[in-house]
């Protein structure tokens, strides 16, 4: 009888619900395992931080007139191309100038890049209403990267009236760790697609977030890209088990599409190379 109504009893409770994890906010720091520690990541943070790789956060500086000296790393303005160079077009129009990076600027945790030297220019297409060249709709129907190698002569290139305007800024440079982006199944992008993070997801963005020095606006240099909100053939590339693309460059220093955001992809052998005439762009918005 007694265990007749044990079992009625238990039958009628209501069930303890599973306690949901909240965000616990995290300063920013550069320690990929004591971040991991922090948002409740222990059981994993010895594999984020064998995937981690260095990123440098980019930021403009006070935006004023080109400097004279070509080649210097900048937002906007004119382009500072080699003297036989032609500008990047795109379906008969000239692409839009983003920005342009010394490589010896960059922090050594950018290695990779910097050991090129030289100076790399960030192209892309913008679509914009007639006459239009304060706001873009759409981008990255075509994007070009061009690597001048150091001791190239070059000349300034301004930029068409028709073109959309990025006024001139310095670039101010950080290193900062990067781990993967999640996908849309909350599982975390190659190479640590097996692991899925779904019950924890403010807790994984805070301390991504947290890595990567908490600034606005979010454009960077290597590291890990983003997942694209729609996604598209370039963008599937970085989403690959085997032969994954890298990161090159997030650009988002604009207004287009109210927020949006461009990054540039390319394979681990041309990055490796130095080639970046095979770089391709994704594009979404906010």
């Amino acid at each position: 009888m007694l265990s007749l109504l044990v079992t009625a009893a238990l039958a009628g409770a209501t069930p303890t619900p599973t306690p949901t994890p909240t965000a616990v906010p995290i300063p920013a720091t550069t320690d990929v395992r004591q971040a991991a520690h922090a948002a409740g990541f222990a059981d994993i943070a010895d594999r984020l931080a064998e995937a981690a790789r260095p990123t440098t956060m980019v930021a403009p500086g006070k935006r004023k007139a080109a400097p004279a000296m070509p080649g210097t790393s900048r937002y906007g303005g004119g382009a500072d191309l080699p003297v036989e160079g032609k500008w990047p077009r795109c379906k008969g129009r000239r692409q839009a100038f983003l920005a342009q990076v010394r490589l010896s600027d960059l922090p050594a945790g950018a290695d990779e890049l910097r050991r090129l030297g030289g100076t790399l220019l960030f192209f892309t297409d913008v679509q914009s209403e007639a006459g239009e060249t304060e706001y873009g709709m759409w981008a990255g129907d075509c994007s070009k990267v061009i690597h001048v190698p150091a001791g190239t002569p070059v000349r300034r290139q301004a930029r068409t009236k028709r073109m959309l305007v990025i006024k001139p800024a310095r670039m101010r440079f950080t290193a900062r760790p990067d781990i993967p982006d999640l996908d849309f199944d909350y599982a975390l992008m190659p190479p640590l697609q097996d692991i899925n993070v779904k019950d924890k997801l403010d807790p994984y963005w805070d301390m991504r977030w947290a890595l990567q020095g908490k600034t606005y606006p979010q454009d960077k240099l290597l590291g890990y890209s983003n997942q694209m909100n729609g996604g598209d053939e370039c963008s599937a590339r970085a989403e690959l088990r085997t032969g994954t693309w890298r990161h090159l460059f997030t650009f988002t220093t604009w207004e287009v599409a109210d927020g949006g955001r461009l990054q540039l992809l390319i394979s681990s052998e041309d990055l490796a190379a130095g080639r970046f005439d095979r770089v391709c762009g994704t594009f979404d918005s906010a």
